[in-house]
């Protein structure tokens, strides 16, 4: 993929994570009942605690609203972008991480989102992945896309080698497969379940229990769906049958990454 790409789909992502985060927190300030955190319906949670959740809401709020602004500027390419883009992805990774070390302590407290297991560890992941991206593009993110053509386009071409790409692509189809596989035992657990829970139940027992969590096989579908697209944009340089089954990864992928998206919202 090329570095103007790269630079495309880094800011495309803070846009689309960030208006997730921010649509999350709205219905989570408003309507705090829908993610478990209603006094009576957990009367174990002190009053403290549950102020310290709400407010820890405001600030993954304002966390996120940032988060999108950084995806805009960053496409933009203002000249404060890679600043400000450092200081959005350090954030939130602290937003993420400090609140589950402070929750821990409260591990029988069912408190939805803070819970620490694998699955709340992937977003942090992403924008750690996200600030070394950043880190290593900085030097090249100012120049014209004529200049970085000179300076990779060759190299590129001699890198990616028919075999190379081949290898690739099998890879993009294994990742699409994850998500495509997921979806489709949801779709056959909802039609055996005679009730929403009983689906839910049905499509758990599909999975081991560290994927019975809240959004946790959507995180997993976000990830594979995320390399699907690299790999097959990387891939887009070849011909023939390579280039048109890349393409239909990139599609596929790309409805599947909005779908589990729009599904978190």
């Amino acid at each position: 993929m090329k570095t103007s790409s790269w630079i495309k789909l880094i800011g495309i992502l803070c846009i689309v994570f960030g208006a997730q985060g921010i649509i999350n927190d709205i219905v989570s300030i408003l309507f705090p009942e829908m993610i478990g955190m209603v006094k009576e319906k957990l009367p174990e949670v002190s009053p403290d605690l549950f102020r310290w959740v709400m407010k820890l809401r405001y600030v993954t709020f304002i966390s996120n609203i940032i988060y999108l602004m950084a995806g805009i500027f960053f496409l933009m390419k203002k000249s404060f972008s890679l600043k400000l883009m450092y200081l959005t992805l350090t954030l939130s990774i602290l937003c993420r991480i400090v609140p589950m070390l402070f929750f821990s302590q409260y591990s029988s407290v069912p408190i939805s989102n803070y819970e620490i297991n694998i699955f709340s560890l992937i977003g942090p992941f992403i924008d750690f992945t996200l600030l070394i991206v950043v880190y290593s593009l900085a030097k090249f993110y100012y120049r014209s896309d004529d200049e970085l053509v000179n300076l990779f386009g060759e190299k590129l071409r001699r890198l990616l080698t028919p075999q190379l790409m081949k290898i690739l692509t099998f890879m993009g189809l294994l990742c699409l497969f994850i998500p495509l596989s997921i979806m489709g035992l949801w779709i056959h657990a909802f039609n055996l379940g005679d009730s929403h829970a009983n689906s839910v139940a049905i499509f758990n027992s599909y999975f081991p229990e560290f994927l019975h969590g809240r959004y946790a096989t959507s995180y997993l579908c976000i990830v594979f769906c995320l390399l699907a697209i690299i790999i097959s944009s990387i891939n887009l340089k070849s011909s023939g049958k390579i280039w048109k089954v890349n393409m239909i990864i990139l599609v596929f992928s790309s409805l599947l990454l909005f779908l589990n998206l729009f599904q978190m919202m």
